[in-house]
């Protein structure tokens, strides 16, 4: 019961509570975790990242996960009606320009 008289006192005293100190803390740990994956990982992506580099990051690990996994491929192959080395042989070429050609950059 004491997380009940703790829930009324914090409803009663609004100010005392650090909510808005708690919010901006965890904003905080999330930005600085968000760099430290971005750095750790390429697929992740950073600011500068475009739309065609996420896609081509996020089709190139689903092709690579799927050729990688036996299970995975077998139940692919089998969706398909195709023998598993072709399908391999297929989503292995598909990496090679899985969102079509890089769009032209504007300089």
């Amino acid at each position: 019961m004491l997380w009940i008289e703790a829930f009324r006192y914090r409803k009663q005293h609004p100010h005392f509570c650090s909510a808005t100190q708690d919010n901006m803390a965890d904003k905080l740990r999330n930005q600085q975790e968000l760099e430290r994956l971005q750095a750790k990982y390429v697929g992740t992506g950073h600011p500068d990242t475009t739309s065609w580099e996420w896609k081509t990051n996020i089709y190139r690990d689903t092709y690579s996960s799927i050729a990688g996994h036996p299970p995975m491929l077998s139940y692919m192959a089998l969706a398909e009606n195709e023998p598993t080395q072709l399908l391999r042989a297929r989503l292995i070429r598909k990496m090679m320009q899985p969102a079509g050609p890089p769009p032209q950059r504007e300089d």
